[in-house]
């Protein structure tokens, strides 16, 4: 699974802190955070996870768009 969003405490909806904190609470496996260039306007972060399955994974990212809405 890749989350890509604007984050920040200012500029966006959570700190990337808090987004790894929600997948671990999840059970997100091997989470990577990766910076994106300062010339990429609309997101700060790269987030991937893995889980252990594609029902996992599914609910990983109904739970964190739920999160964020």
């Amino acid at each position: 699974m890749v989350v890509t969003f604007v984050v920040g405490g200012i500029t966006g909806v959570f700190d990337v802190e808090e987004v790894v904190e929600l997948l671990r609470d999840e059970n997100g496996r091997d989470i990577c955070v990766i910076r994106v260039p300062p010339e990429i306007k609309y997101v700060s972060y790269m987030v991937i996870v893995t889980g252990r399955s594609t029902r996992h994974i599914r609910a990983m990212a109904a739970y964190i768009k739920w999160a964020v809405s």
